[in-house]
């Protein structure tokens, strides 16, 4: 009677554990997960990196006004003609006290191209940080959910380890009544212990994946942050269709700022041919000079003087340097269209690839809830009856319950794989301003 009363106790905790285990708490929306956000949030404010690229977009931003700006005018002052060896300043009507300033002036326009070459680079910088703002995103995304992933794995593993300690328990008193083989314990212990051993396999990949969220977070690896477990049903509940494939891809080719990079390296390199072109000009220089003559053996004054220049720099060495430099600049500017054309290749392959992977991981999470999950939990039961009959194997009991364990782990790892690659695509596809 003692070993009935197990067995119905045992079998009953073996059906409650039959049912979905996995999330019971609450689950927000894919697009609305608001741990997601806050930790995003807190990720492009404190991340070093993003901190450097918006260092960089300053310093290149500030550069603009300075590159368009003329040279420093030059302020000359001397005396000239002191008699020696007593240097006197007044005994020789050649001496006299010189006030000279010069303005360096460039060939008209090259204020302007240098000017384009600064802002083209601010641009580029501009572009640089964007892009990392969206790999940011992705890469907490990922390590969000792959957190979220273990999380989840170790509370149905929690739960699957309470079943075989049922299980332990029920075959090993069946043994010991003479009612099971000795084979059905140790078979139950073995796969309790297999299951302690992923147990430690999942939690290194914990520890892992939270270091991984601090780290872009700049905290220290152990910081805690609380995940809720996720519910695949309520993720596949979710699902909403994709755009084409073809739509995706002219989203991402019109507004991903990686391009936006390769295309203020054209002009930047654009530019610089106009700045090395107008460099082969030749620059003016308007001088101005004023003499004071001091009066003769201090009675007689000689009138003073003034004089103006225009000095032209003579660039006939052009041949051998801005000439060349032009050339060096045409050469950028083709290597910089090849690595846009390039880089909208990989765009493209990138935007197809993460479409096809996540409408898989769609078509795999809507079988595996709708189908896989259901029929194994079924499964479980149907095979449960029969034990209880006698007219089926303990082990053919651990065997259906292990599949259907499973199966929510498969479940589990395919809803954040899933949200994580619909993140990425997100964020190659996002429109301007939408990190």
């Amino acid at each position: 009677m003692q070993a009935r009363q197990l067995i119905l106790t045992a079998s009953a905790f073996v059906i409650a554990g039959a049912g979905p285990a996995l999330g019971q708490g609450p689950a927000a929306p894919i697009a609305g997960d608001s741990v997601l956000q806050s930790l995003v949030a807190e990720a492009l404010d404190r991340n070093p990196t993003v901190a450097q690229r918006q260092a960089a977009v300053r310093a290149a931003t500030l550069r603009i006004r300075p590159a368009g700006s003329l040279p420093d005018p030059m302020l000359s002052v001397g005396v000239m003609d002191l008699l020696l060896p007593n240097f006197e300043f007044n005994r020789s009507d050649f001496t006299e006290v010189d006030v000279e300033l010069s303005q360096e002036i460039p060939w008209p326009g090259s204020l302007g191209a240098r000017s384009g070459v600064v802002r083209a680079a601010a641009a580029g910088a501009r572009a640089e940080e964007g892009t990392v703002r969206r790999e940011l995103t992705t890469a907490m995304a990922v390590a969000y959910y792959r957190l979220g992933y273990t999380v989840t794995a170790l509370e149905t593993l929690r739960h699957q380890r309470e079943l075989l300690d049922a299980a332990v328990q029920l075959s090993t008193t069946r043994y010991a009544t003479g009612a099971a083989p000795q084979s059905d314990p140790l078979q139950a212990k073995l796969a309790r212990d297999r299951l302690q051993s992923e147990a430690f396999v999942l939690e290194s990949e914990r520890v892992a994946a939270l270091a991984a969220v601090n780290a872009l977070r700049n905290r220290t690896p152990g910081d805690s942050l609380g995940v809720v477990p996720m519910n695949p049903a309520q993720v596949r509940a979710g699902i909403s269709p994709l755009s084409p494939s073809d739509s995706l891809v002219a989203l991402a080719l019109a507004a991903h700022p990686r391009l936006a990079a390769r295309r203020a390296a054209i002009e930047q390199a654009t530019r610089t041919i106009e700045v090395e072109r107008l460099g082969a000009r030749p620059d003016v220089t308007l001088t101005a000079r004023y003499g004071y003559r001091p009066p003769y053996a201090g009675t007689f004054k000689f009138p003073d003087f003034f004089s103006a220049f225009l000095r032209l720099r003579v660039p006939i060495w052009a041949w051998r340097k801005q000439n060349r430099l032009a050339d060096a600049a045409r050469a950028d500017s083709t290597g910089a269209a090849a690595g846009l054309r390039d880089a909208e290749l990989q765009l493209s392959r990138e935007v197809t690839e993460a479409t096809a992977r996540v409408e898989a991981l769609q078509q795999r999470l809507a079988l595996l809830v709708d189908g896989v999950l259901p029929n194994a939990r079924g499964t479980v039961e149907s095979v449960l009856r029969s034990y209880q009959v006698g007219r089926a194997e303990f082990l053919t009991l651990l065997s259906v319950e292990d599949a259907r364990y499973r199966a929510e782990l498969e479940a589990v790892a395919v809803a954040a794989d899933y949200q994580a690659q619909l993140v990425m695509l997100r964020q190659l596809t996002a429109g301007e301003g939408q990190p």
